[in-house]
């Protein structure tokens, strides 16, 4: 939270604009109501739909991949070369320490051959921009932001409950439509465990209207040093950024100097350490496991599988060490919230 102003994979796919690393069998996502599957079917077809991109215009516009957008990574990047056989590369925002040591994105050159650690987790990174998304609120006592992730194409969206502490309820979020646009929608909390730091979010949407979301991983094996991708909003300024992580350490809740922690959190629970380096305000971010990458025969570059959520971004103590909330309790949470909407559905 910042206030501002202060593995084998599971299945191998061609490239495309689902979002969604090695080592992964995501949870399917709890289901919404079947009146939604056409609009669902519908939106996927979408995303896989061939776009007519020009590629000429894309690399004069300045690439920087949080602003490139998914079918013009794919068609203009991912897996390509220049005329010289030269593997090309965008500007991203990555996590680097200021001057004053404190985390702050910086805009570093990645190759996107596809191949390498680095340009894998620039896929990752551009594919899951649509769903993790900057959320704030206002308050008299300033302005509040953090981040949120969008777990289920009807708009919930999961963050921290400390995300949410001093709003009335209803937060707002940044979205990022197909175009590379924003718009901002609310979100109203629906959904609360304060032990386990979470809080889940319904967008306000239109009927049958869907959402890209990314998946819950029910992988619990967590391998050493680990790589991952965790995105953010860093320091509430509005912009996802993602950090370098790798796996550190399984931790207890207890281990932790209370005064980093959040309040009124379960002090038995397991936490994940990351080596990462990440602002406040990724708070409600997410930890993306990483897919893994192939060349074919013909030269072109395959995803070896699909990324998921492995974690939830609680809090950093700002010395490299950031701490994640296991997916498996969004997962949890999800459900009893699935359960609670079918009752209430039930005729009386």
């Amino acid at each position: 939270m910042a206030q501002t102003g202060d593995g084998a994979a599971d299945t191998k796919r061609p490239a495309s604009k689902s979002l969604g690393g090695p080592f992964e069998q995501p949870l399917p996502p709890a289901a919404p109501d079947p009146s939604q599957h056409d609009a669902i079917g519908a939106f996927i077809q979408q995303l896989n739909a061939p776009g007519s991109v020009n590629c000429k215009d894309v690399y004069k516009s300045g690439e920087n991949a949080a602003q490139i957008g998914t079918d013009a990574f794919d068609a203009c990047f991912y897996g390509h070369t220049d005329s010289q056989g030269k593997s090309l590369e965008l500007k991203t925002p990555i996590m680097h320490p200021d001057t004053d040591g404190k985390p702050k994105p910086q805009l570093e050159k990645i190759t996107t051959e596809g191949i390498t650690m680095d340009s894998r987790r620039l896929d990752v990174f551009v594919h899951a921009l649509p769903a993790v998304r900057p959320v704030s609120f206002e308050s008299p006592a300033g302005t509040f932001a953090g981040t949120a992730a969008m777990i289920a194409p009807d708009g919930i969206m999961v963050t921290n409950k400390h995300v949410v502490d001093g709003s009335n309820g209803t937060l707002q979020v940044k979205m990022l439509r197909s175009d590379g646009t924003e718009e901002t929608r609310n979100a109203h909390v629906v959904k609360i465990s304060a032990k386990q730091d979470l809080a889940l979010l319904q967008l306000d949407h239109q009927p049958n209207e869907s959402f890209a979301y990314l998946p819950l991983s029910q992988n619990t094996s967590w391998g050493a040093r680990e790589p991952f991708v965790e995105m953010g909003n860093a320091n509430g300024e509005g912009n996802i950024s993602m950090a370098k992580a790798r796996y550190g350490s399984m931790v207890q809740q207890s281990e932790i100097p209370f005064k980093e922690q959040p309040p009124d959190v379960l002090q038995g629970r397991t936490m994940y350490r990351m080596d990462a380096t990440i602002p406040h305000g990724y708070s409600g971010g997410v930890l993306l496991s990483v897919p893994g990458s192939e060349r074919e025969g013909n030269g072109e570059v395959q995803r070896t599988g699909t990324s998921a959520i492995r974690g939830i971004t609680d809090y950093s103590n700002l010395d490299h060490k950031a701490y994640v909330i296991p997916a498996a309790r969004v997962q949890f949470l999800m459900d009893e919230y699935r359960k609670e909407q079918a009752a209430q559905k039930k005729p009386q």
